[in-house]
């Protein structure tokens, strides 16, 4: 995390250091991804509303001394908000908003390596918020903070309103985000980018599975290979199987191999 430069906007924070790509990264990220606990959970919660689920996001969060609180929000808006430019107040494509109302599409675990008090940032909670409206002004008091100590694990919805709280001592709050969403959605974490098919190629299979290294359903991330040519509608397993062949173009733009 050492290497990781802090976040830079009032939403992202100006002393939080968020560090992604953890399952290229760590190997006990890896292992705590597919731990069955977990899986179970995000199982059983979010297969109601889709065949497959998918990592969505692993990430080390690092809240430093003298960080002010973050503003409340729903992490459901990754698919519904509408990009602006960071210095202005988050807003959501209502048609979107109210689509994804109808389910959920995330699960969340948020692993304490510290530990998560009140003084020192720990993730602030709205209880019952799953409910709300999305421009609904929740006061202070609508919030409770996750304390917990090291090893700990806070599961909360995309739905759920909450953000990190103020760092108000002089030691750092870390956590271990590892999140889970439903297999038909796009990713926070553009997996296939943050963990290439040469590392995924050598990754426990349920751990491939669930980088999306699998087909969604009959027609949902199936793999063409370029090369040779003629094969179709593969699983994306086969990506994994070529890592150590090479692909380029000739002078006439053709596809070629070698």
């Amino acid at each position: 995390m050492k290497a990781t430069n802090s976040a830079s906007s009032d939403f992202g924070g100006f002393k939080t250091i968020r560090t992604g790509a953890l399952i290229a990264r760590s190997q006990i990220c890896r292992e705590l991804a597919i731990d069955p606990r977990l899986i179970d959970l995000a199982v059983a919660f979010l297969t109601p509303y889709a065949n497959t689920i998918q990592l969505h996001v692993t990430q080390a969060i690092r809240v430093l001394p003298g960080e002010k609180a973050q503003m409340a929000h729903r992490d459901r808006w990754a698919w519904s908000q509408i990009q602006l430019p960071p210095e202005l107040e988050p807003q959501v494509n209502p048609v979107l908003a109210n689509l994804l109302s109808e389910i959920e599409p995330q699960l969340n675990i948020m692993l304490a390596i510290t530990e998560f008090t009140d003084e020192n940032g720990a993730t602030r909670i709205a209880p019952g918020s799953s409910h709300y409206s999305d421009d609904v002004k929740l006061p202070d008091d609508a919030f409770v903070a996750a304390e917990m100590s090291p090893g700990s694990l806070l599961v909360f919805t995309g739905s759920v309103f909450h953000g990190a709280g103020a760092n108000k001592t002089q030691a750092d709050r870390i956590g271990l985000n590892i999140d889970y969403s439903l297999g038909w959605l796009r990713q926070e974490d553009n997996q296939y980018l943050s963990c290439p098919p040469e590392i995924a190629k050598d990754l426990d299979p349920k751990l491939q599975e669930l980088l999306g290294y699998t087909v969604g359903g009959p027609s949902l991330g199936y793999f063409t290979p370029p090369l040779p040519a003629g094969e179709d509608l593969s699983s994306p397993l086969k990506a994994l199987e070529q890592t150590h062949e090479t692909v380029r173009l000739d002078a006439d733009g053709r596809l070629s191999s070698g």
